[in-house]
């Protein structure tokens, strides 16, 4: 009799253990697939502490360029224009195209003053673009929407993209007057056909700034908003519009009856 209580006694405490390790198994398990299955996207907050980067004496420019100016069909810039080390004669804005006529257009074959404020200006604009380049990021900004940006709302702050900026639709930048937004783009940022990068809030061109690793193409009546600087080739489709700069480090700008107003 006591042996048969001792089996019956064993084997419930057996029993006990299995559904307990069961249980436990069952709700790791849960735990693992939940985590692992979760899509939840980061909204990004603003960051009002942004600081603006130093453009020097490259912020009076509206456009600059390494290789070439094209213009395809007449523009309006406001801002100097500059090419180096391209020469003048490789520069297609003609000085009704430029505010301020042609002592706002400087070249690589300048000499004397107008040379070395190019020289200046140049270089304030390589170290501007490394110090964006350099930033760090915000962590809820990283891969913010993975760079598809179009129909977003994008408090201040900086944001990385390692897949450049698509912007299919209206986008809008949404803050105060004294926000910053500072993108770090690897890759190129294209504005599609007709978009617009909308300003709300009180939010200023003058403070949005683009660095791009690639090119920066601007759609066929789009509308643009900030300050880019890019490694390559910047393309300024049939009546896009800019309310900011255009400055290409290392390629050629490329336009075509467009509009660039430089922030004051």
């Amino acid at each position: 009799m006591n042996n048969k209580k001792w089996f019956v006694s064993i084997a419930m405490s057996l029993a006990l253990i299995l559904t307990a390790c069961g249980k436990n198994s069952s709700n790791s398990s849960d735990v693992k697939t939940t985590s692992g299955s979760s899509t939840e996207e980061v909204t990004p907050i603003p960051n009002h502490k942004t600081k603006a980067p130093d453009l020097g004496i490259a912020k009076s420019f509206g456009i600059m360029a390494y290789i070439s100016i094209a213009s395809s069909q007449s523009s309006n810039v406001s801002g100097k224009v500059g090419l180096k080390p391209g020469v003048r004669a490789l520069i297609g804005l003609n000085a009704a195209d430029v505010k301020g006529g042609s002592p706002e257009i400087y070249a690589g074959d300048d000499v004397g003053d107008p040379q070395s404020y190019l020289t200046m200006a140049r270089e304030d604009l390589i170290g501007a673009y490394k110090e964006m380049a350099g930033r760090a990021t915000d962590k809820d900004k990283v891969e913010a929407y993975k760079g598809e940006l179009g129909g977003k709302v994008l408090p201040a702050g900086t944001y990385r993209f390692s897949n450049g900026a698509t912007i299919p639709t209206d986008m809008t930048l949404e803050g105060t007057d004294s926000d910053v937004w500072i993108f770090q783009v690897e890759g190129d940022v294209n504005l599609a056909a007709n978009a617009r990068m909308n300003l709300s809030g009180g939010a200023q061109a003058k403070n949005v700034y683009w660095q791009a690793s690639g090119r920066v193409i601007l759609g066929s009546n789009s509308a643009a908003v900030g300050t880019f600087i890019n490694q390559l080739t910047a393309e300024l489709k049939q009546g896009a519009q800019v309310n900011g700069r255009i400055l290409c480090k290392n390629g050629k700008v490329l336009l075509t009856q467009n509009t660039i107003s430089k922030p004051e």
